[in-house]
């Protein structure tokens, strides 16, 4: 079976960036809250983290307060991250092969970035939820990077595959201890729900 999920996992957060955000379609406070949440459960769970930014970034801007404050960050040019040869180097030196993917735009970064690592020979899990566009109807790429191979989940369905379980006395002590100093890392079944 492999190693349980979290020892395979790093987030990578595709140019969750104000100009994108400024510029999505759908409801932008549901979207920050289900990724600050995201954020919440990888520093949970010691996921490494990467942030990508699409140059230039003085126009295209930062992420939002409180989004990846630790995150490795990786500045491109290329529409496909994993032609950005530090971040193939990154995720090496990790030694992780599993990757939650979640950002903008669904339809072209994150489509192509996606390709890319599954083409590399990792394993994807799209975030659908956690995903933007400037354009409405993306089910063309979300249909496409399925039949790539990604496995489409959810900010909900993850947290709880990652867990495992609801006994929490089960869980790593180092969890346990986190939640214990910080009870938010760790939203609530409700909290986690497609909509909020």
């Amino acid at each position: 079976m492999g190693d349980p999920l979290h020892e395979e996992l790093v987030l990578l957060l595709v140019d969750v960036q104000t100009a994108f955000l400024d510029a999505m379609v759908g409801d932008r406070a549901r979207l920050e809250t289900k990724l600050a949440k995201l954020v919440k459960l990888a520093a949970l769970m010691d996921l490494p983290v990467v942030a990508t930014l699409e140059r230039p970034i003085e126009s295209k801007g930062e992420p939002p307060d409180g989004l990846a404050p630790t995150a490795r960050r990786i500045e491109k040019a290329s529409f496909n991250a994993m032609a950005e040869p530090s971040l193939p180097a990154w995720l090496e030196e990790t030694g992780r092969k599993a990757v939650a993917v979640a950002g903008a735009e669904t339809d072209v970064c994150v489509l192509l970035t996606v390709e890319g690592l599954l083409a590399a020979g990792y394993r994807v899990h799209l975030l659908e939820d956690c995903v933007f566009s400037s354009t409405a109807d993306v089910s063309a790429a979300l249909g496409r990077m399925r039949q790539a191979g990604a496995v489409p989940t959810t900010l909900k369905t993850l947290a709880f595959e990652l867990t495992g379980t609801v006994d929490r006395d089960a869980w790593p002590t180092a969890w346990r201890d986190a939640l214990a100093a910080d009870p938010s890392l760790f939203p609530e079944p409700d909290d986690l729900a497609p909509e909020l």
